[in-house]
């Protein structure tokens, strides 16, 4: 659908059908009755079910849920007779035009789970003055969690959307959070693939030996390209994992099991 045409059609939709969440303003960002922090909400409630016995991890891995509300409805109920998942990863693309509107009827389906999600920033997300509003719902772009001793590395990798400025993936961060001891593996997630030419490809072979010479990182997961896939590059060990989108009404179960991985993929 042409661009004009679905940001007209966003408009109308915020106006018309958005209740008691009516905004004036479709860039409103100053809605103080809208959740924050859902991201560090959401990773303590994982946090607190946590046993240091269990090295399984499992995962419900989709991305770009920007529009398919009906789609998305249909996914949690699916996902929710999983009793074995920990935690959900969305990644990216929450919304499509950046809008308020847009983050909360996405956040209202999600929090229908019976269990935490975890929302990494779009390329859609950084539109309008959806960057402030991402980061007032979920909170910062970058973050890193540790659970069931492997280490999360979250964070922004649309270099486009900021015209390649050289630190965005933000590597040195990167280094920093791949020195922690206490992990046995890690896990990457972020929005673009490195495979796609919306990635900073001046930083791609900087980004990529970061990975492969990081002790334990085993996987690294995207969305962006709806095209479920995987691949390696370098030679090594970290297996590069592309989603499908809400709209391909398919996703994976990922299962961590002492650093390996099992994949799963479902419809609905």
């Amino acid at each position: 659908m042409h661009m004009t045409l679905r940001f007209l059609l966003s408009v109308f939709l915020c106006f018309f059908l958005s209740c008691n969440k009516f905004e004036f303003n479709p860039y409103q960002t100053d809605n103080k009755d809208i959740p924050t922090n859902l991201n560090a909400k959401n990773i303590a409630e994982l946090l607190s079910t946590e046993s240091s016995c269990d090295y399984t991890v499992t995962i419900l891995f989709t991305g770009d849920s920007q529009r398919y509300y009906d789609r998305l409805d249909d996914l949690i109920k699916v996902a929710n007779r999983y009793p074995s998942i920990d935690f959900m990863l969305l990644d990216g693309d929450i919304s499509d035009f950046g809008l308020m509107q847009e983050f909360l009827w996405i956040h209202e389906r999600l929090e229908k789970l019976n269990f935490p999600y975890i929302c990494t920033i779009g390329n859609h997300d950084l539109t309008s003055a959806g960057s402030e509003i991402y980061s007032q719902l979920f909170g910062p772009k970058n973050f890193t969690f540790n659970y069931k001793h492997y280490k999360f590395l979250c964070y922004n990798d649309n270099g486009r959307e900021y015209n390649f400025p050289g630190n965005i993936p933000d590597l040195n961060w990167m280094a920093r959070e791949l020195n922690d001891t206490t992990a046995s593996w890690f896990v990457g997630a972020a929005h673009v693939p490195p495979w796609c030419n919306d990635f900073d490809q001046h930083i791609l072979q900087s980004y990529l030996d970061l990975m492969s010479s990081s002790r334990g990182f085993i996987v690294s997961l995207h969305g962006h390209l709806v095209d479920p896939s995987e691949r390696y590059y370098n030679n090594d060990h970290v297996l590069y994992i592309n989603s499908s989108g809400v709209q391909q009404k398919e996703c994976y179960i990922l299962k961590l099991i002492h650093g390996t991985i099992l994949k799963e993929k479902i419809s609905y």
